[in-house]
């Protein structure tokens, strides 16, 4: 009874199972192909750029301790009689020492955590690129291509991060 069925065994000619190209056409482009291409180069220039452009080594974190006065470098107040108007031209001229050290401040506390995320970008971005893979798998290459397309482009802002917020603080520092 579960010996008696016959296999048939049919010869298929070679191109029916190596030949993809049918559906290499339906999925994916020349344009989408080659702009895959790309994404790891324009990484790889952006990074080397960033490296090339960065005045310190990537490696040192530079630190700047609160400079604390002696006791007795400081000067006695003199009280002097000023009048109304005097006091509040003197109240309203900006000086920017505050504005100044807390962007300082902001910068070396954002700078550590801005480093871990260019960091860690490559092994998540190559985590994706791998599990996009398992969609093709799965016969699903439209969503494989668009998570490869993403991972790329999000590994390729991360690793300029520290290049745009660079920019944006010598804009601010010149304003």
């Amino acid at each position: 009874m579960f010996f008696k069925k016959k296999n048939n065994i049919e010869v298929v000619p070679e191109s029916d199972y190596t030949d993809y190209s049918e559906r290499f056409e339906q999925y994916a482009s020349i344009k989408t192909v080659a702009i895959a291409s790309i994404i790891p180069t324009a990484a790889s220039v952006g990074l080397v750029a960033h490296r090339l452009l960065s005045s310190e080594p990537s490696s040192t974190i530079p630190v700047s301790a609160p400079v604390v006065p002696d006791a007795t470098t400081i000067e006695p107040v003199i009280n002097s009689v000023v009048s109304s108007t005097d006091t509040i031209a003197t109240l309203a001229q900006p000086t920017g020492i505050i504005a100044d050290k807390s962007l300082d401040m902001l910068a070396n506390v954002l700078d550590p955590l801005v480093q871990i995320m260019v960091a860690v970008s490559f092994p998540v971005a190559s985590v994706i690129m791998i599990g996009a893979c398992f969609f093709f798998m799965f016969g699903n290459s439209e969503k494989a291509w668009s998570m490869i397309m993403n991972a790329g482009l999000g590994y390729v802002l991360i690793q300029l991060s520290p290049l745009f917020l660079n920019i944006l603080r010598e804009v601010g520092s010149a304003i």
